[in-house]
């Protein structure tokens, strides 16, 4: 899971705040009840904005954790910034110290049909990310079609992309199961087409422990049990931390948490 912050509200306090979170996602004495206290459970990822990337690495570094920041950028959410604007956003992101970008496409390039202008934009901040890893949000929920998803999925991944990803959160359709299923089966045709693979993050609408289960379950049957890994496979959520700790909690104690038992996400 990617801890996220994406507000405009947004504070370094609040992103110290999530920072230790993502280091303590569980509550300790509910992880020794599990016997699960020494497995060095945390996030996948801390995910902000470029502002507040050396915010989140500050306190992860002061944490003492070797968690990534993950930092959106390309105009996100919209993607209606000059390719330009976009590229060096990306890098001070990079140069601030986040070691994964999120980029966002133009989705007018898809619903146009200007697949080469969407596969060199795509490329381009590729480049622009050097070392860092980089997830490309696709927003399928603006694409049209379950074939420009498929099409955008794919030109995605011949770009460089290290993951594909569904959703910013900001659109009104976010992750779904048929998209999902779809971007699942472009992966895997470029992994027998290329033997590269490449990760997969459904992001914007999970927010149950149910919710994540399924997905698990989605990738396991579509992409294989090598691909349940940080690596290889992500979930975008900004509450979904919340009822797993909450569904953990009932577990081990046999109540439902009150509001002052765990601490916010």
């Amino acid at each position: 899971m990617d801890l996220t912050t994406l507000s405009g509200d947004d504070t370094p306090s609040n992103v110290h705040r999530l920072c230790f979170k993502a280091k303590h996602p569980i509550r300790e004495d509910l992880l020794k009840a599990l016997d699960m206290h020494d497995k060095g459970i945390t996030v996948g990822a801390v995910c902000v904005y470029p502002t507040r990337v050396t915010d989140a690495v500050n306190a992860l570094k002061a944490a003492g954790c070797n968690i990534p920041v993950a930092s959106v950028a390309a105009g996100f959410p919209s993607g209606q910034t000059p390719l330009e604007t976009k590229l060096a956003e990306i890098k001070l992101a990079v140069e601030y110290g986040a070691r994964e970008i999120d980029i966002v496409i133009s989705r007018s390039l898809v619903l146009t049909g200007q697949w080469e202008g969407l596969y060199e934009e795509i490329r381009q901040c590729r480049e622009a990310c050097g070392e860092a890893h980089m997830k490309t949000i696709l927003a399928t929920g603006e694409l049209g079609s379950l074939a420009n998803v498929y099409k955008a999925s794919m030109i995605a991944m011949m770009a460089g992309s290290d993951f594909i990803k569904t959703s910013t959160g900001k659109e009104v359709e976010n992750a779904t199961f048929p998209v999902g299923v779809v971007m699942m089966r472009a992966i895997k045709e470029f992994y027998w087409q290329t033997g590269n693979k490449v990760g997969f993050k459904p992001a914007g609408g999970i927010r149950t422990a149910k919710d994540a289960i399924t997905w698990l379950m989605l990738v396991k049957e579509e992409l294989g049990v090598e691909w349940l890994t940080p690596e290889l496979f992500r979930l975008g959520a900004s509450s979904l931390l919340e009822d797993i700790e909450k569904q953990i909690f009932y577990h081990v104690t046999g109540s439902y948490a009150l509001q002052h038992d765990l601490a916010m996400a």
